[in-house]
């Protein structure tokens, strides 16, 4: 084995300090902040005034936000433009700009060195307080993330920072300047650039390690340059080195992460914090807003992705804690994670996270995710927005985990919470209870919001429900747009309903109303939403037996599936009409689409969806009673699987329709059809002469028609009554022998027959029944019927067939009944079914009325798991089964 491979690696944390660690402190020490100063000092009143005193200053500060890497770029294009003005021959003016911008760089420095000592200065006075000689301690405390990096021995700090902050943090945290502890933590902070301690800052660029630095021919131009100036600094120079021994770069037994804490990773410093950028394991990029862009940016440019891959984004950490804990662990944090913008990562450092409400993530949160687990949290998350004036940037608010009664009574109770609804649009409330009051709350100081939706909720009454009924007026929330009710339903102590109505003119433009419980939709709901142009409706009680037309509806979806449909009616505005599990065996558009006062004819209708109805399987079904545009390419209609255009279906299907409904053959013919066409493509009626004119040439011929209709059924019917009283009149006793085909005797009938007048023995009938071969099933009908007359002697031919007729009638009787239990359906509609089949029917005959005569409820409630899409086509596919294994053969011995 390879020795190496048996030594154990070193990790080691290095962190890399740059100047947004001490403006976190609340040190003034940004670049920006020492323009203001110099101005101030020196009373300059414009920006070409700090230029002429410092000609590193810019001209014009105006629209820019500058640090100090881009004050590290000025000096440097700035070298690099006099160098690069003669690279062959030496100018006078040139050498004297060198020695005139190397003369801005120190006059800079100390300038800087006077704010700067300042400044800290006054920091020291407001963040510490005095406990002992010369030792002072923070006011605020230390957050525990940094307290845990000091205390770890295998940390080390990159401070390109001027000041002791961070020695100021170890002597609070170890609260002794003698200690071994606040000793060893001090020596793993190296001051790259120098300190206000050692009075050796320096400014500078960095020409080291570029490829630019080929072209400075100047002499003096890289007497700035922050290499020059360390190597000539005997104690920068010796603290570059000791930390390089100490961080030990090199040795492959060495593991690093890399913690960037306030560094902007650009200008002269980003060519020495590559070597550790690549070296590192992982990359905390510790960001303050969206500012890791641009070092992401930088890394990405410079170094590739494979270095990027290896980089872990954190929202910069209050270093000093101003106000109590807010969160105090990642799991702790976990509960409100959800909805914020700025997140933290699962990491193992981070496990003692440690926030302020105070902390900048919680200031630009936008929407709130609300949880058993973190409605504390919310209260004071609203109250501190509210504070702050940031309240109206929530928009929305998710329920998204069961809370009963109580959690929403905290809701309810605050008044920080109702005052932040104010600004909230959207509000989803998802598997969860809902407390009614708080519904109702929401309504009245929803002043913005635009849309609501609960799925698979249950709204409850808080406490005792002394009130009985509920009702909730949606039209207190004028901006509401949308609402999507879906698979809800209310309880309650009594068994109340909640109403939704309307008691004044609402805004509703799309709402959604499918499979509720005890929660009703008033009709004043659609009366009053005249702005209503898209409706998905399914209901589980008759609760809307008034018609209700929907003028300006747009979109309109109905679901039969449970054997109550509302009823609406559609306007002349309308473009689609989606209707699920449709039980008859047509459809005429005109029970669904009327004009309205104002208008005549569907222009805009595109489609027509008929999904999954029990009985139609064709546009054939569909009934076209009302003016559609005929010469359009964009209607469709759909039936179960058979899509047709307009076009399609009345070149296929018009002239069949006409005829079975009221044989219309040739009353539409193409002069109407072009009137009709002619009036869609006009525009902006407003006289309808033409269009009376078409509608009185087709009713007049219509109504002719339809008269003349009656007449032919009238005698139709009669014949048939007639024809059926004929043979009803047959009397078996009074008939001859010579008229007997006037009734069709079958073979066992006639053997019955001669049994009964004794012309054959029992032995013979029975021979001669099983030579008939006859269906299992009737074989053992006929069974029990020779069981049955063994011992009976019959004065007629008539009574032994009233006895064959009486088994087959109770046999056929049993299998309606035992279905009629089994699926809760009608047995009177199923005996009129069963009567009238013949084998090879394409029908089943009184299927509609089976299928209407159905009690859902009671199937449900002895098979919860029926899918009640699905019961009406399993109902009909069985009672088909029946029909043709059962029905038909003992139909075929009654005669």
């Amino acid at each position: 084995m390879n020795i190496e491979e048996g030594i154990e690696k070193v990790k080691k944390n290095i962190v890399i300090v740059g100047n947004g660690f001490d403006i976190s402190l609340g040190l003034k020490s940004s670049y920006h902040d020492f323009v203001e100063y110099i101005k101030s000092r020196k009373r300059f009143a414009k920006d070409y005034e700090l230029y002429n005193y410092n000609r590193l200053f810019l001209r014009k500060y105006e629209d820019f936000n500058l640090n100090w890497s881009d004050f590290e770029n000025l000096y440097e294009e700035t070298v690099r433009k006099i160098n690069n003005r003669s690279l062959k021959n030496a100018e006078p003016q040139d050498f004297f700009d060198i020695v005139s911008l190397n003369d801005s760089i120190k006059r800079l420095e100390e300038d800087f060195k006077e704010y700067l000592s300042d400044e800290y200065q006054r920091w020291i006075g407001r963040k510490t307080t005095q406990i002992a000689d010369k030792l002072n301690e923070f006011t605020e405390k230390v957050n525990p993330f940094f307290e845990k990096m000091i205390r770890d021995k295998n940390s080390f700090f990159i401070n390109f920072n001027y000041t002791n902050t961070i020695e100021d943090i170890c002597e609070s945290i170890f609260s002794s300047k003698s200690s071994l502890e606040f000793n060893d933590a001090k020596s793993r902070v190296y001051h790259l650039h120098g300190s206000l301690e050692e009075g050796n800052i320096l400014f500078g660029g960095g020409f080291t390690d570029s490829e630019d630095i080929k072209k400075i021919h100047y002499s003096q131009s890289l007497i700035n340059d922050k290499m020059f100036r360390i190597k000539e600094n005997e104690s920068l120079n010796a603290t570059r080195i000791k930390m390089m021994s100490d961080i030990d770069l090199d040795n492959d037994n060495t593991n690093i992460d890399l913690f960037i804490i306030g560094h902007s990773l650009q200008g002269s410093d980003f060519l020495f914090l590559s070597k550790f950028i690549q070296k590192a394991n992982k990359i905390y990029i510790f960001y303050y807003e969206d500012d890791y862009i641009v070092k992401m940016e930088e890394i990405l440019r410079k170094l590739g992705s494979s270095v990027a891959e290896k980089v872990v984004l954190v929202p910069f950490l209050e270093i000093l804690l101003q106000d109590r804990l807010f969160i105090t662990s990642y799991k702790e944090y976990q509960t409100i994670d959800s909805f914020l913008s700025n997140k933290f990562p699962r990491e193992d450092i981070l496990s003692e996270l440690s926030l302020t409400i105070n902390h900048f993530t919680l200031r630009n949160i936008n929407e709130l995710r609300i949880s058993p687990s973190n409605i504390e949290k919310v209260l004071h998350i609203s109250r501190y927005l509210l504070i702050n004036g940031k309240g109206s940037k929530v928009s929305r608010v998710y329920f998204e985990e069961t809370m009963d009664s109580v959690e929403f009574t905290k809701l309810s109770n605050s008044e920080d919470f109702l005052t932040l609804l104010k600004w909230v649009e959207k509000v989803i409330f998802s598997n969860t209870e809902i407390d009614s009051d708080f519904f109702i709350q929401l309504l009245k100081y929803g002043n913005s919001l635009s849309y609501m939706r609960m799925e698979n909720c249950t709204i409850v009454v808080n406490g005792d429900n002394e009130r009985g009924d509920i009702f909730a007026d949606i039209s207190v929330s004028e901006s509401l747009r949308r609402l999507e009710i879906i698979d809800c339903s209310f309880t309650s102590t009594k068994k109340c309903i909640l109403y939704i109505g309307s008691n004044n003119q609402n805004n509703i433009e799309k709402l959604t109303v499918l499979r509720n419980t005890n929660l009703v939709i008033e009709k004043s709901v659609f009366e009053k939403s005249t702005n209503l142009i898209d409706l998905d409706i399914s209901i589980t009680d008759d609760v809307y037996q008034e018609e209700i037309h929907l003028k300006n509806i747009e979109t309109l979806q109905m679901d039969h599936t449970y054997g109550f449909a509302p009823n609406i009616t559609v306007g002349n505005k309308i473009e689609e009409i989606i209707v699920t599990g449709y039980s008859e065996e047509f459809i005429k558009l005109s029970s669904i689409m009327k004009n309205n006062e104002e208008s005549v004819g569907f222009p805009n209708l595109r489609l027509f969806h008929l999904k999954s109805p029990d009985q139609m399987t064709s546009c054939q079904d569909l009934i076209v009673d009302v003016i559609l545009d005929v010469f359009s390419n964009n209607t469709k209609f759909i039936v179960h699987e058979d899509i047709k255009s307009i076009k399609e279906y009345y070149l296929e299907y018009r002239e069949p329709h006409l005829q079975f409904f009221n044989p219309f053959e040739g009353l539409v013919d193409n002069s109407i059809l072009l009137k009709i066409k002619d009036l869609f493509d006009k525009s902006n009626i407003t006289d309808q002469s033409i269009i009376e004119e078409v509608l009185e040439e087709v009713s007049s011929k219509l109504e002719v028609k339809i008269q003349t209709n009656k007449q032919m059924g009238q005698e139709i019917e009669q014949k048939e009554v007639n024809g059926s009283n004929q043979n009803n009149e047959y009397d078996l006793e009074g008939k001859s022998d010579t008229n007997k085909n006037d009734y069709m005797y079958t073979t066992i009938d006639s053997l019955l027959c001669d049994y009964a007048t004794g012309n054959i023995t029992f032995q013979e009938l029975s021979k001669g029944v099983q030579q008939e071969r006859k269906n299992i099933n009737i074989s053992e009908i006929y069974g029990k019927i020779l069981n049955e007359i063994k011992h009976i002697k019959f004065d007629s031919k008539k009574e032994i067939l009233d006895l064959k007729h009486k088994f087959f009638e109770e046999d056929r009787d049993t299998v309606i009944r035992d279905f009629s239990e089994k699926w809760f359906v009608s047995k009177d509609e199923l005996y009129l079914s069963a009567v009238q089949y013949h084998k090879g029917d394409d029908d089943i005959p009184n299927i509609r009325k089976v299928i209407d005569s159905r009690d859902y409820e009671s199937y449900k409630a002895k098979h919860p798991e029926v899918n009640p899409i699905k019961y009406a086509q399993a109902m009909k596919q069985d009672w088909q089964r029946e029909l043709d294994e059962k029905i038909v053969w003992l139909n075929d011995e009654l005669g």
